[in-house]
């Protein structure tokens, strides 16, 4: 292997200890969901997961087969985490699989603790700001509060993220927020939960609960979880940049993009493609930007008539999202607005069904697109 290594997504470190703790047995779906996600997740969401671990393990010599499908029940993996012998191997033929393995985890548990390391002393945390909005008439107060706080204590377990439950005169100088609110819903309650990019406004996960004062600790654990993933997937750390690898600069273009695609019209558009594209090509790969520019490219095709060859560069570009980030709501509805342009209904339900999972106020996208079904 000389001095090959690879650097693994923290989803994709966990299900790839798990696999191998448990080789060469079967591993069943509800045990990777609570190992590696601590949530429900689609099957399509845990093959996905599935399929870039082994695209990541593939440089370092671990065949596909090492990590197959259990039929009917999960994943199974040949591969084992042992502390190795210099003498003749007691594995046979997994042998060269195990030692690809413990050289994984300990090269990656070295890497963790000396980026961590060097991240607690040079850069600065983003902050998240945690609010709770005023309750309806009746709700316990105290009770709400310690909902509140029961999620600080959550999102305060995310590495490299400064969790705060009061807001800085300057609210742009918090990144992220994370909302929470209460609307009535018949006889009872309904908690909304969300994370929003503060400066574009951006909402980047939002879930809907039953309100339960008995057990909204465990709503508020699946919010933490799924924010923690967003934070993973999108990279958003370093400080007042928010966006990661974002600048500041970068940051402000991107909430510019946004605003002129809520705005709708041909100009504003426009306006939001040329920003964006330029955003791309001076920074590279910023996933929020071009998820947001496979969008306005859909929505230029959809609502003023532009050329379909821009919704067949959506499609390919929020396809690509979410082939690399599949747990991601807001890259399946991109990709979901690009099938739509182009005239492919059912494909965008179903993309937009998967979405709804941590996207729920896109029910309303749904049941419109239903009632347009044959």
């Amino acid at each position: 292997m000389g001095s090959r290594e690879a650097r693994l997504p923290d989803l994709s470190f966990r299900l790839l200890d798990l696999l191998a703790s448990r080789a060469p047995d079967d591993v069943s779906y509800d045990e990777i969901e609570r190992a590696v996600w601590n949530a429900r997740v689609t099957r399509e969401t845990i093959k996905q997961r599935v399929k870039l671990l082994r695209e990541s393990l593939a440089p370092l010599g671990v065949p596909e087969c090492a990590i197959e499908a259990a039929r009917n029940v999960g994943y199974r993996s040949t591969l084992d985490i042992v502390l190795l012998d210099p003498g003749p191997s007691r594995f046979g033929r997994r042998a060269p699989f195990a030692a690809i393995a413990t050289i994984i985890l300990v090269a990656m548990a070295a890497i963790l603790i000396a980026f961590l390391a060097h991240s607690t002393d040079t850069m600065p945390p983003t902050t998240l700001l945690v609010e709770n909005a005023t309750p309806p008439a009746g709700v316990d107060a105290a009770a709400w509060e310690g909902a509140k706080r029961m999620l600080v204590r959550d999102l305060s377990k995310i590495e490299n993220i400064r969790i705060v439950d009061r807001p800085a005169q300057d609210r742009e100088a918090h990144a992220l927020l994370a909302r929470l609110s209460l609307d009535r819903d018949g006889a009872g309650l309904r908690l909304t939960t969300e994370l929003v990019d503060s400066r574009s406004g951006a909402i980047l996960l939002a879930e809907s609960y039953r309100y339960d004062p008995r057990s909204v600790d465990r709503a508020l654990a699946h919010f933490a979880n799924n924010t923690h993933a967003i934070i993973t997937g999108l990279s958003l750390q370093l400080g007042s940049g928010g966006l990661a690898p974002q600048s500041g600069v970068v940051h402000a273009a991107y909430a510019r993009a946004f605003r002129l695609w809520r705005q709708g019209d041909r100009q504003s558009l426009d306006a939001a493609s040329s920003t964006l594209n330029g955003l791309l090509a001076d920074r590279g790969d910023v996933p929020l930007a071009a998820s947001l520019l496979a969008r306005v490219k859909a929505d230029l095709v959809l609502h003023h008539g532009s050329d379909i060859s821009l919704a067949r560069e959506a499609r390919r570009d929020a396809a690509r999202l979410v082939a690399a980030h599949p747990d991601i709501g807001e890259f399946r509805y991109s990709l979901a607005r690009a099938l739509l342009a182009l005239g492919e209904h059912r494909m965008a339900l179903d993309q937009l069904q998967v979405a709804q999972q941590t996207m729920p106020f896109l029910s309303r996208d749904i049941q419109a697109l239903k009632q347009r079904e044959p």
